[in-house]
This record gives structure tokens, sequence and C-alpha cells, in this order.
């Protein structure tokens, strides 16, 4: 019989919901909350040894503590494959689903299985890892679709934990990560691109070997009519943050963003802020912030009455962007839009980096 670890968040673990977002790892022998109907699909084929479960907000506050404890405890129960979800739609549990999923794989060797609605922003760090030890099922928007979702997981998790090999994403159903492998086919590259270009031009249907990633097209707002009449604000992507960093940003591939207050502020002092940004050398930002927060210029303009009705907007939007997932970088731009227009807020200066 296989032995598997379920992990969970505060929620689908049966804990509680926002008012448990802060409670750090925990185990549970055998299975609890959702683990139990995964425990139901898995029947005879193995055993939920342990439910191991945290905190939404607790995960990403404490990343490296969390990930130190759900190793460490994964090492105590020797599983033989890890489920991890499924997340459905929710950003926060996706994304640590894939994170500790990428921790375990490349730790301990685990092969490893998650699932999320293909929007969730924890698809595109899943696919930026290209991981073949780690595989994410696609599932419903909603919870309503946990006993379909915790049915493929548990057909799945038994093939990783019986070591059977996986084929292609298109044969197998999960998302793909981007990894092309070397195989034999009947008919050579210039044949088969050939035949695509055809049935192509003949508009018949036709499946690329290397798909590209299709970018939205986004309409520009039209221009305001008098800025100094605006409420205007700042979003920074240089990652220019106080100094210390207080949020924890990373230098790359980060997957929230912060606003900091600057009302009471003139001037962004050398040593009162720094950029955190795996882009570019940040010594030249360091030396002088306003290369990547121009508040100086914005505060001469305000001061003319030339934008925002005698005075910015009271905080500016920050995220670090290096290595932005996509998927992460729409889900941010549209929190942040929620944002500014919760605050009536009319234009925006995106500050380029």
């Amino acid at each position: 019989m296989i032995r598997i670890v379920h992990i969970l968040n505060q929620f689908f673990a049966g804990i509680g919901g926002e008012e448990k977002a802060d409670i750090a790892v925990a185990m549970a022998d055998g299975a609890i909350g959702a683990a139990r109907g995964l425990q139901t699909q898995l029947a005879e084929r193995g055993q939920v040894i342990a439910t191991l479960y945290f905190g939404d907000n607790y995960f990403h506050e404490h990343k490296d503590q969390a990930l130190a404890a759900l190793l460490a405890e994964l090492e105590k129960q020797k599983p033989d494959a890890i489920v991890a979800g499924p997340a459905f739609n929710a950003g926060r549990y996706g994304l640590a689903c894939v994170e500790i999923c990428q921790a375990v794989s490349e730790t301990l060797g685990l092969r490893c299985v998650t699932g999320m609605e293909p929007e969730n922003p924890g698809v595109g760090v899943y696919r930026d890892y290209h991981n073949d030890k780690v595989f994410l099922l696609p599932t419903a928007e909603t919870a309503s679709g946990m006993a379909r979702a915790l049915t493929v997981l548990a057909q799945f998790a038994c093939r990783l934990a019986n070591g059977d090999e996986i084929g292609p994403a298109a044969d197998e159903g999960y998302l793909p990560r981007g990894i092309r492998r070397l195989v034999r086919v009947d008919k050579s590259g210039a044949d088969r691109a050939i035949e695509m270009l055809l049935a192509k031009i003949a508009g018949k249907p036709f499946t690329t070997e290397i798909p590209m990633e299709v970018w939205d097209k986004v309409e520009p707002a039209a221009p305001l009519a008098d800025a100094a009449a605006a409420n205007l604000a700042v979003i920074c992507t240089g990652g220019v943050v106080p100094w210390g960093n207080p949020d924890g940003f990373k230098t790359y591939r980060n997957t929230f963003w912060r606003k900091y207050n600057f009302s009471e502020v003139k001037s962004l002092e050398p040593g009162k802020w720094e950029a955190v940004h795996g882009g570019y050398n940040v010594a030249f930002m360091n030396s002088n912030p306003h290369y990547g927060m121009p508040l100086d210029a914005l505060r001469s303009l305000e001061a003319d009455g030339r934008i925002g009705r005698g005075k910015l907007y009271p905080a500016y939007y920050v995220i670090p962007g290096n290595q932005g997932s996509p998927a992460v970088m729409r889900r941010v731009g549209q929190e942040i839009a929620a944002d500014l227009k919760k605050e009536g807020v009319d234009g925006v200066l995106l500050v380029a980096t």
C-alpha cells in the first residue's frame, strides 16, 4: 500500500477561515479535512499517513520557516508521493502548493502532484520551474469541483508513488511545464513543419510542437483631460522600498505588492530607502532612490499645481518586477487596479525600471 502525505491550507484542513490564516505549519496523523476525500478516492490502493497544513498568510510571510518545517516533517513520514491542494482559484494557496512541491522535489527527491484552476497565479510559477518531478492538474474554478479534483489527484498520486513513467502533458492531462524531450518519430522536422503549414493554409486543425504564449492586447485608457485636476498615484516596479525591506520582497519572482505612505515625505533620502531587485545594479538606485521613485520631481510639479489637485495620492504602489510570471503580474495588476478604483484615483504614473 502506497504512503501519501496530503498538504492543505487552514481552510481545507478544516481548521478555519481567514481568522486562522496566520497559523504555523502543523501535522495531523492520518486524513483530516479534504484529505478524508482523498483517502476515499485512494481506497485500498494507498493511505494518507499524515495531513500537513498551514495558514495562507503564515506561509507567504514566513516562507523559509514554513518550508523548513514541512520538509522536516516529510522526512520523518517518508511518503511515496505528495499531494498538495487542490487550490482551485485561490491565489495564495495555489502559489504555496507550487512552492512546496518545488522544495520537496528538490530537497527530498519526491514526486508531487497538485491541482488548481488554470488561471491561478500558481500556474505561471509552476511553468517557470520546469520541474519534471512536479505535476499540476487543472481543476474547476471553485471547490464545487472538489470530488472530481480529488479523484484525478488520487489516480495521479498512485502512479507517481508506483514509479510509473508519465507521458506528455497532452496525453496525461496535466498542464505543460515547457519541458521538451527527444523522441523518435516517423517524419523529419521539415516534413512535419510543411504539413502544419499546409494545414494552416487550408484552414484545417493542427497542433504546433512549440506552443507560444499568447499575450494580452490591452487598449490604453483615454488620456486625462486635465492632469492638474486629477487625483494621481504612482506605481513602481523597480523595487524601491523603505530601508530594511520590511515586507520581505525577493529580488525576483515576487507574488505580492505593497503600498507605502509618503504623504509627509518630501524626498527619498539615501539610507532610508533602498532598491530590492535582481534585474539591475541597485547600487545606483540606493545612492539616489529618486531614479526609481521620482518623488523629488513629483513634489516640484505638485507645488506648481500641475498635478494632483494640489497633492498626490498619499501612497505609492510597488512590486519588484524581475522575472515576474505573466499570470502573477496579471493578478497583481488586477488587485492594484481594484485598490486604485476604491481610492478614487483618476490616473497613474507607472515609473519605468
